[in-house]
C-alpha cells in the first residue's frame, strides 16, 4: 500500500465520519422497547437498571421492574412502571425463605397509545417471585412470564409486543406517540432519556447488538485507525 493509498483511505474515513456526524440528528429520535428498572432493598423509588438483567442479582427484599416505553434524547424524566416498588405490599405475605429469596416483580406494558399497530397491551403483572439465591433479574422475569429475546435483548414479555424488537422511531412518529399518550392521560410521565438504551440479558447495551449509527461510527473509526497504523508501520521500515 502506497502513502497515497493510505492518505486516500484516511481521507475517506474522515469524510465518512463527517457524514455520520452530520447525519446523526436525522437518525432515530427514539426507541420503543422494554426498559429495565430496579429498587434495592429498602428503597421505594424506581431507578433505571445500571447493568443488564442477566448480570444483576437482586437480593431478598428487592423489587424488579419492566416497563414498555419510548426512550427519547430530549426527555429528562424516567418513565418507570406505574406501580410503585413496594416490596411489603407485593411480597409481605410471603414468608422468608431458608434456601431461596423473595423478589417483587412489576411488569408494566405501558399505555395503549404506545402499542405497536394492531396490538393491545396485556394486563400488568405484579407478583412475588420465590427463587434460588443466585438468580438474576432475567431469571426472575422468566419465572413469571414468557420472554422473547433477540441478540441478547429482551424484545417481548408475555407475548408483547408480538413481533417488533426495540423499534427505531423517527421524530414524527415519536411526536405522534407523545401526543397520543398526552391525549389518553392528562398527566403522562415524561419519556426516559436516551442514555437508558436497551440492555440485553447478558448485560450488553445497544439495540439488537448495537444501534446502526453506533455501528457505522465504530467502522469508520476502525478504518481511520488502520490507515494511520499502516502509515506509521511503513514509515518505520
Amino acid at each position: 500500500m502506497t502513502r497515497t493509498t493510505v492518505r486516500a483511505a484516511a481521507a475517506l474515513a474522515v469524510a465518512a465520519l463527517a457524514v455520520v456526524l452530520v447525519a446523526a440528528p436525522a437518525q432515530a429520535a427514539a426507541y420503543r422497547y422494554w426498559t429495565y428498572w430496579q429498587a434495592p432493598v429498602g428503597v421505594t423509588a424506581w431507578a433505571f437498571g445500571t447493568q443488564g438483567p442477566g448480570t444483576s442479582v437482586p437480593a431478598d427484599g428487592a423489587v424488579e421492574g419492566w416497563s414498555f416505553a419510548v426512550s427519547t434524547e430530549s426527555a429528562d424524566v424516567d418513565d418507570a412502571p406505574a406501580t410503585a416498588p413496594d416490596f411489603a405490599s407485593i411480597c409481605g405475605s410471603t414468608p422468608v425463605q431458608l434456601d431461596g429469596k423473595r423478589v417483587a416483580l412489576v411488569i408494566d406494558p405501558g399505555p395503549a397509545a404506545l402499542a405497536p399497530a394492531g396490538e393491545t397491551p396485556p394486563a400488568p403483572i405484579t407478583t412475588c417471585v420465590v427463587i434460588e439465591p443466585e438468580a438474576t433479574g432475567y431469571d426472575v422475569l422468566r419465572s413469571a412470564a414468557t420472554v422473547r429475546t433477540d441478540d441478547g435483548l429482551v424484545c417481548g414479555i408475555a407475548d408483547y409486543p408480538a413481533r417488533e424488537c426495540a423499534t427505531v422511531l423517527d421524530e414524527s412518529k415519536t411526536a405522534e406517540l407523545l401526543a397520543a399518550v398526552a391525549a389518553s392521560d392528562p398527566t403522562p410521565s415524561a419519556l426516559p432519556s436516551v442514555t437508558g438504551l436497551p440492555t440485553g440479558p447478558d448485560g450488553s447495551g445497544g439495540v439488537g447488538g448495537g444501534s446502526p449509527l453506533a455501528t457505522l461510527l465504530v467502522a469508520v473509526l476502525l478504518i481511520g485507525a488502520a490507515a494511520f497504523g499502516w502509515h506509521r508501520f511503513r514509515g518505520q521500515r
